[in-house]
């Protein structure tokens, strides 16, 4: 092998060196800024001063299980607030022009729970638009014509917003501890398990 072939392979050698760790640097570089992209917080529960400590324990660890519930959709709405209102008329009620859940008090753990999360789906379908996407899967899963209503029915019962809130009911906690007339069917609670982790 001659002296000018050999010379011609280390400069190949030594260009290619400097490739490699010039595509390494920026592959490292790429990886740093993915790193360092800000994660979108998780909405909070803000409770104000008319919620008593054992209530507030209580409602920050069903928002735990709430949260949990919906890994694929918690970036999609923001903070709510929450009430405690010893003489509201229904067990709760949520606004969504404030973004707060009012819960009557006193009641029994699972009288608590369930209205929380009842309203906690109503916050989550007025914030999240990706909410759109879950409708005419749950319309169909539950009997509804393709183009009904959601915010309206012959009755609260038979409203699919109402029949929606009530599955979150039933996917966060389990079973429904409160007795209403919405009926809802397994393919209605699966509809929303499905759509709440994101899957296809």
């Amino acid at each position: 092998m001659g002296r000018w072939t050999m010379l011609e392979q280390s400069r190949m050698s030594v260009r290619q060196w400097r490739t490699a760790h010039v595509v390494l640097f920026y592959l490292l570089l790429i990886s740093l800024l993915g790193a360092c992209q800000p994660e979108t917080p998780a909405p909070r529960l803000l409770v104000d001063g008319s919620v008593a400590p054992d209530f507030q324990a209580l409602a920050q660890e069903s928002w735990a299980d709430f949260l949990a519930a919906f890994p694929a959709r918690a970036g999609c709405f923001g903070d709510v607030h929450l009430r405690a209102v010893p003489d509201l008329p229904s067990r709760a009620a949520y606004d969504p022009g404030t973004a707060t859940v009012a819960v009557r008090v006193p009641g029994t753990p699972a009288f608590l729970r369930s209205g929380l999360v009842h309203e906690w789906a109503h916050h989550l379908e007025h914030q999240c638009p990706e909410h759109a996407q879950l409708r005419p899967v749950f319309l169909a899963a539950q009997g509804f014509p393709p183009d009904a209503d959601w915010f309206s029915g012959e009755s609260w019962a038979a409203t699919p917003s109402e029949q929606f809130a009530e599955a979150a009911v039933v996917l966060v906690l389990g079973r429904r501890a409160v007795a209403t007339k919405v009926f809802l069917t397994q393919e209605g609670v699966e509809a929303v398990r499905t759509w709440a982790e994101g899957q296809p």
